[in-house]
This record gives C-alpha cells, structure tokens and sequence, in this order.
C-alpha cells in the first residue's frame, strides 16, 4: 500500500530563520476501494512528523488553507512534517459521500486511521511522529491507540484542540444544538438522504454519513466508550497500558462543543498520564477568548498558542 504524490510547490513566506516548505497532495487507498485524500506540509529538513486528525463536520482544511496559514504550515515551517487526511467520505477523498455510500466509527479506527499511521511510519521511521487532532478527531485517534497499544510504542505524545468524547450537562444550548438539532434532526435527515446535510443544517462545512453520524451522538451522550460494531472496550483497553504524553487545548468561549470540563472528562478517562490542560483566552494571557474552531483557524493562534505546542514537541523530539 502506497501513496500517490503530487508536489505542488509553493513560495513560503516565513521569517528568513524558518525552514522552506513545500506542498504535496497524496492519497492513500482505504479498504472500501476508494482514496483518502492527504494534504502534507513538507519542510526541506523534517524533524518530527505529525498526522493531524480532523474532527466531525469538517475535513483536513481545519489544519490549513491554500494561502498557506493555519497550525500545519505554522509546524512545517519550524521542521514538522505535516500530513492532514481527509477521512472516507469526506472533503476530496474519494469517492464522495453519496446515497448507499456509509462510514463508521469503526471503520475508521480500525481501517483508516492504522492505514495512515503504518503508511507515515513506513516512510519515514526515523522521525519522531506525534498526533495532533481536533475535536472528534482527538477521540478517534485515542480510540485506535486504545485498541492498538502497539502504536503506543511509536507515537511520541498526542496534542488535542477541543477533544471531547462526552457533552455532559443540560444547557439550553445543549438541548437546542445537540439533542435537538444534532441528534433528533440529524436522525431523521440521515433516514431520508442517507446524509446528515451538516452543510444544510449550518453546522459543518461537510455533510456527515449516516453511520458516522449514530456513532457519534450515542458516545457523545455518554454511552460507555465501547467499539459499537463489535463491542471492543476502549475504557478498559486504555487504562491497561500507560498512555502518551498529551496536551490539550480547550477555548474559553468554547461552551458547548469543547467546554473545558468535558475535555477534561476525556483526559481522564484516558486514565493516569503525563497530561497538560491549556485554557485559552484573555485570563491566561491570550489575545482573545478563543471557540471550537478558532483556537485552530484565528490568525492569533499563531502568536498566542501555536508556539507553546511547538516548544511542547520539541521537548520530546529533541531529548
């Protein structure tokens, strides 16, 4: 299994101190015979690499834009190779999301997510390799580090914007957003387009699959953290084994999807571990209150908090 690579070089506008860096678009093929599109951020003399995990309704994009802004370019530039997936069905991994098509919790733990880590691995086993994630994309990657503690033995630390695995309490906003909107509305949308029209609903910048979808708001609701395909126990898998250094970022404004009791729920259910809680917004000296997504896409973030998880890494791949 391989990647195909096209290089699409482009001009980085970095401090004369910072590392050239280029593009490059690959794809990895994914057991339901199609592709995952993957953006890397090379830089000329890699470090460290990272695979960056995006989370529910949204693809590899949260980690950068075609200007060349956002964290993945940011850690390129300070020699972090960067490669940000677009998981099955969404973004431009092929083939695009479509009635009778259908993804699962499962399969990405257990297909896409090992596929990308053996790949990564494979080419470049001399580097130390991290992973980064957002969102939904912290619980995945936990997930499958829970179920394959072999990994555990080649991810240096795992840093995470807004993980959450459960949204404990009863707001208002959580009734009308998640257990209304989400949950409720997204069912039925899912029954009668075989989609979640996250894009519809104004949620999302991509539309969900159905299967996807159900697994998500049954954990999410605080269902035990159990594989809802065959029953594997991820509670019990990653407490059994000592796990990774992690960091994890949770914004001030952030209420609903990434509050900061929640993201501490998760780092605690990871059980005993070398774990940092970053809280960011202007009580801690940031520039501002940051949400869910704009601790990731804020042109701030580069000055207020992507240095603090690049001196995180450096750290642990400079020892």
């Amino acid at each position: 299994m391989s990647f195909d690579a096209e290089l699409l070089f482009t001009d980085s506008t970095a401090e004369p101190s910072l590392a050239p860096w280029h593009s490059a678009e690959r794809w990895l093929p994914c057991g339901s015979g199609g592709r995952l599109f993957v953006q890397a951020h090379v830089p000329e003399k890699p470090r460290a690499l990272a695979l960056l995990l995006h989370g529910m309704v949204e693809d590899g994009r949260i980690f950068y834009s075609q200007s060349g802004k956002g964290l993945a370019p940011f850690l390129a530039e300070r020699g972090v190779l960067c490669h940000s997936p677009d998981l099955r069905l969404r973004g431009r991994s092929e083939p695009a999301l479509a009635p009778g098509l259908d993804y699962s919790q499962h399969q990405a733990v257990t297909e896409d997510i090992p596929a990308l880590l053996t790949q990564l691995r494979a080419e470049h086993a001399d580097l130390p390799l991290f992973i980064i994630s957002h969102s939904w994309g912290g619980v995945l990657a936990a997930s499958c580090l829970a179920r394959y503690p072999e990994w555990r033995e080649h991810v240096t630390g795992l840093a995470h914007f807004a993980a959450k695995r459960v949204i404990a309490g009863g707001s208002p906003a959580k009734r009308l957003l998640i257990d209304l909107l989400w949950d409720r509305m997204g069912r039925l949308a899912a029954k009668w387009l075989k989609r979640v029209p996250a894009k519809a609903m104004g949620v999302g910048v991509v539309d969900e699959p159905p299967s996807l979808h159900a697994d998500n708001v049954r954990w999410m609701r605080g269902e035990p953290w159990a594989d809802l395909t065959d029953g594997f126990d991820y509670a019990h898998a990653a407490r059994s084994k000592a796990w990774l250094p992690s960091l994890y970022f949770a914004g001030s404004k952030d209420r609903l999807l990434g509050r900061l009791a929640d993201v501490r729920a998760f780092a605690r259910e990871l059980g005993p571990h070398d774990a940092q809680i970053v809280l960011l917004g202007k009580s801690a000296g940031c520039s501002r209150d940051y949400g869910h997504n704009d601790l990731l896409t804020h042109p701030q973030a580069q000055v207020d908090h992507f240095p603090m998880l690049c001196d995180w890494m450096t750290q642990r791949f400079d020892k």
